[in-house]
């Protein structure tokens, strides 16, 4: 039985989601933690302000996907792992590559709201090809 606690952990990813899709990085900033760790499938890693800055500059999400997802809620943090499907371009280019990654996020609830403190994906296959950073990436 999934939890309402549950349930509102995978209604803030989807509402994530729905936000990198739309390019709607404000709206995304208020779904990530201010010490976001998020580490990359090639595994660079991010910041909250330099993921925002590269998805701004350097890579355009055109989709994001979610297969099943795992929620195991713990008070007020929040394990989720799950297949995520990323269908993306450098920014200004025309070639598009999709990459199947292993995902597992931390969430926090503060004030009533869930927020993603740490993201880590592994992808499945072989890695994506760099796509070169603009200062962002680690």
């Amino acid at each position: 039985m999934i939890t309402d606690n549950a349930k509102e952990v995978l209604a803030a990813e989807f509402e994530r989601c729905a936000a990198i899709r739309a390019q709607d990085f404000e709206r995304l900033a208020m779904l990530l933690h201010p010490s976001l760790v998020h580490v990359h499938a090639r595994g660079n890693q991010d910041s909250r302000e330099s993921y925002l800055k590269y998805l701004a500059q350097v890579v355009e999400i055109l989709d994001v996907r979610r297969g099943d997802l795992s929620v195991s809620v713990y008070g007020d943090c929040a394990v989720m792992t799950g297949r995520q499907y990323n269908t993306a371009r450098a920014r200004g280019a025309e070639s598009v590559l999709t990459v199947e990654a292993q995902v597992m996020q931390i969430w926090l609830r503060e004030e009533e709201s869930w927020r993603q403190v740490a993201f880590q994906a592994t992808p499945i296959g072989k890695p994506p090809p760099p796509i070169p950073a603009v200062g962002a990436s680690k």
